[in-house]
């Protein structure tokens, strides 16, 4: 089993580390936490240009044939869609299955393997009460938590790996959805 202390802080949601097994136990020290669980997320190297009018994306600086593949979800940082992957052009063109969702203008994009999109914490997502330990959450080997403070101040909790690895499950970030289970939120009471 490892541990790792994160300090959650109100202004922006930020993600953990690929989790090495399928439960965590999240406990919270002085302040509670927003927390929600995701696959994982990538940065698409170069940045991107699309219009909402066109299910094209350009690319400067980008490796779409090596990074993408049909069927992938892009969105930007913030976790908006902008469309699946339908055709890889070549480097720097590619294709969506419909109009993008929203423009980007010379901006990053994010990718994952599963054709969703991933989740990111907000005011809406779980939350674990300050000095709290909530036990075996459901993450998903290879998966992350994406957490934010719930309250006004920054604050550290500690997220542990329960378990052990297994080769059956999960993801590495890179690879097909899991046949036995991906990330799911277990609301607190």
């Amino acid at each position: 089993m490892a541990s790792y202390a994160y300090t959650a802080n109100t202004a922006s949601a930020a993600p953990s580390a690929n989790i090495g097994t399928d439960k965590i136990r999240i406990a919270t020290s002085n302040a509670a936490i927003q927390f929600t669980t995701s696959f994982p997320n990538v940065a698409v190297t170069g940045s991107v240009t699309c219009a909402t009018t066109s299910p094209n994306i350009t690319g400067s600086g980008t490796s779409f044939t090596t990074q993408l593949a049909l069927g992938y979800w892009v969105g930007n940082n913030a976790g908006n869609s902008v469309g699946i992957v339908s055709t890889i052009i070549d480097d720097t063109h590619l294709t969506l299955t419909a109009n993008a969702a929203l423009a980007i203008s010379s901006a990053n994009l994010r990718y994952n393997p599963y054709g969703v999109a991933y989740t990111i914490a907000n005011a809406n997502s779980s939350q674990i009460p300050s000095n709290t330990i909530l036990n075996s959450v459901i993450v998903g080997q290879g998966n992350i938590v994406s957490y934010l403070s719930a309250s006004g101040a920054n604050t550290i909790f500690t997220i542990t790996e329960l378990g052990m690895p297994h080769a059956s499950t999960g993801t590495s970030g890179i690879t097909a959805t899991p046949s036995a289970g991906g990330p799911t939120n277990i609301p607190v009471e």
